[in-house]
């Protein structure tokens, strides 16, 4: 049977969330990424990763990457959660473009699940970053996908469902 990990890292808690999910699907280990270390991981065949799109880039990946290459694991999967609808497909795929290299798209299993925002749990310099990206957003909005969006960032909001584990659960 093979042994699964679900390492997350989680700031504001939809992270942690859909970490939970997939660990209850797939009935199988959950571990904070503050707790592995290649050695913890080569204890699996399968590590699955999830964290947060901050300012651009996936918080945490470097390093659970460089632990996953040190380690005897022979499959490794990536989800990353955010504040973007699922909808907006050509900034899910622009982002990936930029935080993976194309062997990475080609080898690793990525999903993107909508999380939201929870002004309430961010950091302040988190907190300040997107009610200035939101004002700024608010003032240039031109269609209505900026609009939307503008006006969502305003405030706390919870996109998270379990659909959205539904093609990486697939895979098992």
């Amino acid at each position: 049977m093979e042994k699964i990990l679900v390492v997350y890292k989680s700031s504001t808690g939809f992270t942690l969330k859909y970490a939970r999910w997939i660990a209850q699907a797939l009935q199988c280990d959950l571990a904070d990424v503050k707790e592995v270390s290649a050695r913890k991981l080569s204890g699996y065949d399968t590590v699955i990763f999830g964290s947060r799109a901050h300012a651009g880039r996936i918080d945490g990946y470097r390093r659970i990457r460089d632990l996953v290459q040190k380690s005897d694991v022979s499959r490794f999967l990536l989800f990353v959660t955010g504040a973007m609808p699922a909808e907006a497909e050509e900034t899910v795929e622009e982002f990936w473009k930029q935080n993976l290299t194309e062997e990475e798209r080609k080898e690793v299993s990525h999903f993107y699940m909508p999380g939201g925002l929870c002004y309430e749990r961010m950091s302040l310099p988190d907190r300040l970053m997107m009610k200035a990206f939101s004002a700024m957003l608010g003032k240039k909005a031109k269609s209505e996908d900026e609009v939307k969006m503008a006006r969502m960032i305003e405030g706390s909001y919870d996109l998270s469902d379990r659909k959205y584990l539904e093609p990486l659960i697939a895979l098992f």
